[in-house]
């Protein structure tokens, strides 16, 4: 079980107590905006429980992990990583938090977490993010965490009845210094 911990937050493997958190994120019009269209229940149902085996490097499934304010122990939204099928030393990361705490530094904070501790434990030199274009606030968690753009798929999503760039954010992971 991975826990990670940082000044404001915890996180920790998803279990089924998280349902409805993972329910929220996933139907919540300000949370999926830039990133998909809202799918059925049994669809968002289908994701969640792809996520609940324990992980373990290098598993095939998404690391998907609940970020918790640590004063509150409040869940305010999932972050994770999934290890490249072309490549076991490059993962793709991902988030998603509640809308009432966006702006408070927690993507950023989570993200930066998540990739110390997985760059630390195991081989991974490239993480890749891929945000759908215009979603401003997401880029900039990118940046600010160390990503930088990479490459742009033009009219690569599909969201609605609107085709939409994908920008490929990617971070390298240093060698450490001997």
């Amino acid at each position: 079980m991975y826990v990670i911990e940082t000044s404001h937050l915890n996180m920790s493997q998803i279990s089924e107590v998280d349902w409805a958190l993972f329910e929220r994120l996933h139907q919540d019009d300000e949370v999926i905006r830039y990133a998909f269209d809202k799918p059925s229940v049994a669809a968002i149902r289908e994701r969640f429980e792809s996520r609940l085996p324990v992980w373990s490097w290098p598993s095939n499934h998404w690391l998907c992990l609940v970020i918790r304010e640590k004063q509150t122990g409040k869940a305010i939204g999932v972050t994770g990583l999934c290890i490249s099928e072309q490549n076991d030393r490059h993962v793709e990361v991902g988030y998603l938090l509640l809308p009432e705490f966006h702006g408070k530094g927690y993507g950023t904070e989570s993200l930066i977490g998540l990739i110390d501790y997985m760059t630390d434990s195991f081989p991974i030199d490239t993480v890749n993010a891929i945000v759908t274009d215009g979603n401003i606030a997401s880029c900039k968690v990118l940046e600010k965490a160390g990503f930088s753009l990479a490459e742009r798929e033009k009219d690569a999503y599909k969201i609605g009845e609107h085709y939409y760039d994908d920008l490929i954010y990617r971070y390298h992971v240093e060698e450490p210094q001997c």
